[in-house]
C-alpha cells in the first residue's frame, strides 16, 4: 500500500551500534523515554474506540491528530539533533479541527508540538489556519496559514501516516527548513480542472509572506553569522572598517519581504502517473538592532521543482528535481549567489498491505556551477555536496499505528549547520532513524 500523497489541510555491526546507543542514553533520556511511552498508552487507550477515524462532532465538524515518537543515532556528525549518542528528541503531537457550515466553505486549523533538537522551538505553534471558500471544482479561494504547495509532498510532510520514510528527501525538504516552507501567510486560488479520458489538473497559485519562527537554529545561526561579520570589521584598521556594521549585535530579527508562486499538477486517468511543476519567489531581510534598514537581503529569484509519481501495482516511483537560484548579502557583502541542483529517486515496494519496503537515493549541491566547493576555500570541499542512499522499512501495525526505520549512508556535509559540529563535520557519515506514530 502506498501513502505518498498531497494533504491539503554490515548488519551484526549495526545492531550492535544501535543497542550500544540506547545505552548511552542520558537518565534524562531515558525519564523522556518512559514518560513518552506512557503518553503513547495513554493516547491508545482513549483513541482506542475510535478506531484510526477522525474524532466527529456532529455533521459539519470532524477532529483529528497525530502523536509520533522517534529515535535518531548518527556517526561522526550530530543530525537534527545531539544524534551522535542516540536522542529520543524526535517528537510530534498535532490536533486539527475542521468545520463545514456550508457546502462551499470548509475552515481549519492546526496546533503542532514539535521537539527536534534544536530545530524547534518545543512549544504549541499554529501550524496552519484556513478559510477555503470553494463554489465551484475548477475555482476556490484560500485565505490564512496555508500550506505551501512545492513540490509533491511539502502539503502533506507533516502527515506521517502518508509517508513511506521516517523523512522525506532531504534535498527537496530540508527539515532544517521546515518552519520556512511548510506554510505562507496571504491568499491564494486553487482548484481542479477535469481534462475529459486523460485525466485533470490540479493548480494551486499564493501570494502573501514567510511566518518566521521567533527562535530557532537558522534564526541562531543568522545571529551567528552577524556577530562573526562583526567581529571581522571590527578586527581591521578603523579606515578600512564598514561604517554601517555596528560594534556589536544586540538583537536580529528576519522579516519575510514578498513571497508568491504556485504549483501545478497533472493527474493521469487510471495509468497511476502524476506529474508536477512548482515554483516560487521570495525576499526574506535580516534587521539588526532594530535598525530601519536591512543589514541582510536573501533573494530567491526563482525556486522550482519538478516532479514525477508513478504506481503500478505494489510498486512506487518518484522522483523530484529542483533548483533555488538565490542570492545573500550581509552590509553589502555577497555571501552567496547562484543556484543550488537538488534531485532524488525513491522506489517503493509493498509485498503485503502492511508491509512496505523503500530505497532512496539523494543528491544535493550547494552551487550548481561549483560542485566541488572552489567557491569556499575556507570551507571543506565536502561542504559543496550531500549524497545520501537510504533503505527503509514501513510497518502498519493498526490502521492507525505505523512503526518505520531506516538507515542512511552519507557522503558530504552540504545543508549542515556547523554550530552542531564544533568540531568540523567530517565527509563519510550515516544515521539510523526509527519512528512510532499513531493518527486519529
Amino acid at each position: 500500500m502506498f501513502y505518498l500523497q498531497r494533504d491539503l489541510g554490515g548488519p551484526t555491526v549495526f545492531v550492535a551500534t544501535r543497542l550500544g546507543g540506547f545505552a548511552a542514553l542520558s537518565g534524562h533520556d531515558v525519564r523522556s523515554m518512559v514518560f513518552r511511552v506512557l503518553f503513547f498508552l495513554l493516547l491508545f487507550v482513549f483513541c482506542r474506540p475510535f478506531s484510526g477515524n477522525a474524532v466527529d462532532l456532529g455533521r459539519s465538524v470532524q477532529v483529528h491528530g497525530f502523536v509520533s515518537q522517534g529515535y535518531l543515532d548518527s556517526s561522526s556528525n550530530n543530525f537534527l539533533a545531539g544524534s551522535r549518542s542516540g536522542t529520543l528528541e524526535f517528537t510530534d503531537l498535532a490536533l486539527n479541527v475542521n468545520w463545514v457550515p456550508m457546502e462551499e466553505l470548509r475552515l481549519g486549523s492546526q496546533v503542532f508540538y514539535r521537539n527536534l533538537g534544536n530545530y524547534s522551538e518545543d512549544k504549541v505553534i499554529l501550524d496552519w489556519a484556513v478559510a477555503d471558500y470553494r463554489p465551484w471544482d475548477e475555482l476556490g479561494i484560500l485565505l490564512g496559514k496555508v500550506k505551501m504547495p512545492m513540490g509533491f509532498y511539502n502539503e502533506g510532510r507533516d502527515s506521517d501516516f502518508l509517508q513511506p520514510m521516517v523523512l522525506l528527501p532531504q534535498s527537496i525538504y530540508d527539515e532544517t527548513r521546515r518552519d520556512i516552507y511548510l506554510a505562507y501567510v496571504g491568499g491564494g486560488l486553487h482548484g481542479n480542472i477535469e481534462t475529459g479520458s486523460i485525466g485533470d489538473f490540479d493548480y494551486h497559485f499564493f501570494v502573501g509572506k514567510t511566518d518566521f519562527p521567533g527562535s530557532s537554529v537558522l534564526a541562531e545561526s543568522a545571529e551567528q553569522s552577524v556577530q562573526s561579520l562583526i567581529e571581522r570589521n571590527s578586527s581591521l584598521p578603523v579606515a578600512n572598517r564598514n561604517p554601517d556594521i555596528p560594534l556589536v549585535s544586540h538583537s536580529s530579527k528576519r522579516e519575510s519581504d514578498e513571497l508568491y508562486g504556485g504549483a501545478l499538477v497533472f493527474n493521469s486517468s487510471g495509468s497511476g502517473l502524476r506529474l508536477g511543476a512548482s515554483w516560487l519567489h521570495s525576499i526574506m531581510k535580516t534587521y539588526v538592532n532594530h535598525a530601519s534598514e536591512a543589514a541582510g537581503v536573501n533573494t530567491i529569484d526563482g525556486e522550482f521543482v519538478f516532479s514525477a509519481e508513478y504506481s503500478l501495482r505494489n510498486w512506487l516511483l518518484a522522483a523530484e528535481y529542483g533548483e533555488n537560484d538565490r542570492k545573500s548579502t550581509m552590509y553589502d557583502n555577497v555571501t552567496l549567489d547562484g543556484p543550488s541542483q537538488a534531485w532524488y529517486v525513491m522506489v517503493c515496494y509493498s509485498p503485503f498491505d502492511d508491509w512496505t519496503f523503500s530505497a532512496l537515493y539523494d543528491e544535493f549541491y550547494r552551487l550548481k556551477h561549483d560542485k566541488k566547493g572552489a567557491a569556499f576555500p575556507q570551507a571543506p570541499s565536502h561542504a559543496a555536496w550531500r549524497k545520501d542512499f537510504a533503505l527503509g522499512l514501513r510497518w502498519d501495525l493498526h490502521p492507525s499505528l505505523t512503526a518505520k526505520a531506516e538507515f542512511h549512508w552519507i557522503d558530504g556535509t552540504a545543508m549542515m549547520l556547523n554550530m552542531y559540529n564544533d568540531e568540523g563535520p567530517e565527509r563519510f557519515w550515516n544515521y539510523f532513524a526509527a519512528k512510532l506514530s499513531w493518527t486519529f
